[in-house]
Parts: structure tokens; C-alpha cells; sequence
């Protein structure tokens, strides 16, 4: 396992979310990522929250990225 960046997807519903650029571990070999605890509690807690507010909405997606410094 080495540390790197990875784009985690999720699918629910009929929408999905992908969240780019986070903090993991990764294995070269087999293709397995870990996301440390509390950032994995965060970026599902946010995640859940998308959908949650998607599901009323009649839209094709919405994109919210950080701006590189």
C-alpha cells in the first residue's frame, strides 16, 4: 500500500456522485483503496446529503470542484 489520490463514484437512485482527489491508500497490485476514518465519515456524510437533496430536483447533474491554488 502507498499513499495517493483517488476518484471515489457512488450510485443511488438513478444519480451519481464522484468525488475526486482524496486522500487514500493504495495497492498497486489488487486495486484496493482505503480512505483514513474521519475522511471517509465526511465524504459520506456530504455524499448522503447530495442525494438526499437530488432526489426532488428534475436536473442531469451537478459538479462542485475545488480551484487548484
Amino acid at each position: 500500500m502507498r499513499q495517493g489520490r483517488t476518484t471515489l463514484h457512488f450510485e443511488r437512485g438513478g444519480f451519481y456522485a464522484d468525488v475526486e482527489n482524496v486522500n487514500a491508500m493504495l495497492c498497486g497490485r489488487c486495486g484496493t483503496r482505503s480512505v483514513p476514518g474521519k475522511m471517509a465519515l465526511k465524504i459520506s456524510a456530504a455524499v448522503e446529503r447530495l442525494f438526499r437533496a437530488g432526489k426532488d430536483l428534475d436536473m442531469t447533474g451537478i459538479s462542485f470542484h475545488k480551484l487548484a491554488s
